[in-house]
């Protein structure tokens, strides 16, 4: 996508983003935390920035098979594009349900689960391990025939359809509800309740879930979350928690074998001579499970709002700088000294805001490089470019700003997030 393609769909996101949040007040519903959605534009933005440098890899093979491999070459027009659809969504059911299935997928795949909210930012909180695995259900594609652009645009639909799932305000839709994969019927596949859990796996259309006996109807609202918890707000954590858990688990396993089979198998398994490592979840002091609601005070809320709206700007930046995907080049985006030095601030950002969000000691000494990182390496990267002469004075301006802030609240004693009084 283009970098004014991606400015059209923030822009548009935005919009409804906020009608979300509106309406959800009126009906007196918590649909969107601050933390919560802080989290998964981090992961999000973690997992674009992945895509950006992959995307190239893969459209260079799906071209090459495509030429070199495919027996045929299916003609692009509307009905072969529609083919494509469903060969996509198909292609997106088993790489969906088998990230269920199997703990090396699910390590990548949990991370769109953890969130105990769901709403549109939900979207953003995916793996970027699952642009890595989930690239190479795609390949039959081309292989099939469909040329890169058909299996691009089709693949990218299937993706977009997920911000119309998302979303806790809209009912059911009654005989949609037997073809697409609705909001009711993703509502399901979130859910931590046992009756509901590995359901629904479809992506656009829900009739393969019925098809292959994993359809199952929203009778009422569900629990959100995974069973076991997370508490972190760090998008790095997010990320690396469950493969930190197998890691664990099989260096504790005497078995070879089962050191293996330990990532092979469902997530449910577990070497009889380790057991489940302990659960990460709060509960109050009768035992019950306590939401997972990190809460901020107001003036660090808006400190930390802020400055990940701000990183946010800069992966639309980066974005723009690469230009439209199917001409990026690998030797180009490599050797270009400003996406690679904006891809190492955008990175960093990410892991600032994460410690600022968990509240780790040192997090606001991190926070304050992270300002001096952009003001010193955005200045060095980009003086020669033709609009150095405002850009780099607005950025001076905002670090010196948000610098000055962030001592204000250290010296001030300014509270990051809330804790709670039980753990478990």
């Amino acid at each position: 996508m283009t970098a004014q393609g991606w400015l059209i769909l923030f822009g548009v996101l935005a919009v409804v983003i906020v009608i979300e949040i509106l309406v959800a007040r009126k009906r007196n519903m918590q649909v969107y935390t601050l933390t919560d959605t802080l989290v998964n534009i981090s992961c999000g933005i973690l997992e674009r920035v992945f895509d950006f440098f992959w995307f190239v890899l893969m459209y260079f093979l799906f071209q090459y098979l495509f030429e070199n491999i495919a027996l045929w070459q299916i003609p692009a027009n509307p009905f072969t594009w529609f083919l494509a659809l469903l060969a996509a969504d198909f292609f997106a059911y088993w790489h969906h349900r088998l990230s269920h299935e199997i703990n090396v997928f699910w390590a990548a795949h949990i991370v769109h689960h953890q969130s105990e909210q769901l709403n549109l930012s939900t979207v953003f909180r995916v793996s970027l391990f699952a642009v890595i695995n989930r690239s190479f259900f795609f390949i039959w594609m081309p292989l099939l025939g469909f040329d890169p652009v058909t299996t691009v645009s089709s693949i990218a639909f299937v993706g977009a359809f997920q911000f119309v799932t998302h979303s806790r305000l809209v009912p059911k839709l009654g005989i949609l509800e037997h073809i697409f994969s609705t909001p009711s019927n993703h509502r399901v596949h979130h859910a931590r309740n046992e009756k509901y859990i590995d359901h629904n796996y479809g992506h656009v259309f829900i009739i393969w879930d019925k098809m292959f006996g994993t359809y199952c109807p929203e009778d009422e609202e569900p629990d959100y979350g995974i069973t076991t918890g997370f508490e972190s707000t760090d998008a790095y954590n997010a990320h690396l928690f469950y493969w930190k858990d197998l890691f664990k688990r099989a260096g504790m396993t005497k078995s070879w074998k089962n050191k293996i089979k330990l990532f092979l198998s469902k997530p449910e398994w577990t070497p009889d001579d380790v057991g489940y490592l302990p659960n990460r979840y709060y509960t109050d002091d009768k035992g019950e499970r306590l939401p997972h609601e990190r809460e901020v005070t107001p003036e660090f809320g808006v400190y930390m709002l802020i400055n990940n709206l701000f990183t946010l700007g800069l992966f639309i930046w980066l974005v723009a700088l690469g230009g439209d995907a199917k001409l990026r080049t690998w030797d180009m985006m490599i050797n270009d000294r400003h996406i690679l030095g904006l891809t190492g601030i955008i990175l960093f950002s990410i892991f600032a805001h994460g410690r600022m969000l968990d509240n780790f000691i040192g997090s606001r000494f991190i926070d304050g490089l992270r300002l001096i990182a952009i003001a010193i390496g955005i200045t060095w990267l980009f003086n020669d470019v033709s609009y150095a002469s405002w850009l780099i004075p607005s950025l001076w301006s905002y670090t010196a700003v948000m610098l000055a802030w962030l001592i204000r609240m250290s010296t001030k004693g300014v509270r990051g997030a809330v804790p709670k009084a039980v753990v478990s």
